[in-house]
């Protein structure tokens, strides 16, 4: 069995890259309004626990977007 490049523009290499960019920032968008939501409604400790939910999402995207061009593809310019 034949594998491609690790750079392959396949269906399968476009639906990962989709999901990898798009599972954390969901995450970010749903701590950042639930956050907001628990702030307003004075529940600090669910505010603080979607603050480091935000802070797990970004690290995700870095940690993504370095497998992603570690291994081949030229990142954006």
């Amino acid at each position: 069995m034949a594998q491609g490049s690790v750079g392959d523009n396949s269906l399968t290499m476009l639906l990962l890259r989709v999901w990898l960019w798009a599972v954390p920032i969901v995450m970010f968008g749903a701590a950042v309004v639930f956050g907001g939501i628990a702030a307003a409604g004075g529940r600090w400790g669910l505010a603080g626990a979607m603050f480091a939910l935000g802070l797990i999402a970004v690290s995700l995207m870095a940690m993504h977007y370095w497998l992603l061009y570690q291994f081949g593809k030229e990142p954006p310019r």
